[in-house]
C-alpha cells in the first residue's frame, strides 16, 4: 500500500508531462509543415532543401531543451516512486539485444527445416505414386 501512492504520483505525473510534450511537439511540427510548405513553392530545388534542413535545425534546438527537461523530471519523480530508469533501460536494451539473437537465430533454422520439408515431400509423393500403380497392376494380373 506504501509503494501504490508513489507509484500513482509518478504515473499521473507522467502521464501529464507526456500530454504536454505532445501537446509542444504538435505545435512545433504544424508549425515546421507550414513552413516546409511555403519553401516548397520555391524554384530552385537545392533551395528548398536548404531551407528545409535549417527550419529542421531550427526546430530540433527549439525543442531540445523541452525534451531534457521532460526527461530529467520523468527521472526525478521516477527516483521519487523508487524506480531507476537508467538501470530499467539497461536491462531493457540487454533483453532487446538477447531477443533479436534469438529471433535471428530461429529464423536462420526456420528457413532451413522449409527446405528440407520441400525437398521431402515430392520424395513421399513419388513412392505413393508406384504403390497406386501396383494396385492397379494387380487388378490387372488379376483380370487376365
Amino acid at each position: 500500500m506504501a509503494i501504490e501512492k508513489p507509484l500513482s504520483d509518478f504515473l499521473s505525473n507522467f502521464q501529464k508531462d507526456v500530454k504536454q510534450l505532445q501537446k509542444k511537439i504538435k505545435q512545433e511540427t504544424d508549425h515546421l509543415v507550414s513552413k516546409a510548405k511555403t519553401a516548397a513553392n520555391k524554384d530552385s530545388i537545392k533551395a528548398k532543401r536548404q531551407e528545409v534542413e535549417h527550419l529542421v535545425e531550427q526546430k530540433l534546438k527549439k525543442l531540445e531543451p523541452t525534451i531534457n527537461r521532460f526527461v530529467h523530471e520523468l527521472n526525478v519523480t521516477a527516483k521519487k516512486a523508487g524506480l531507476d530508469l537508467t538501470d530499467l533501460e539497461k536491462k531493457v536494451r540487454s533483453n532487446l539485444a538477447t531477443a533479436r539473437g534469438r529471433l535471428g537465430k530461429t529464423t536462420a533454422k526456420g528457413k532451413k527445416v522449409g527446405t528440407k520439408a520441400k525437398k521431402a515431400a515430392p520424395k513421399k509423393a513419388a513412392s505413393k505414386r508406384p504403390a497406386a500403380s501396383r494396385k492397379g497392376d494387380a487388378g490387372a494380373a488379376s483380370e487376365a
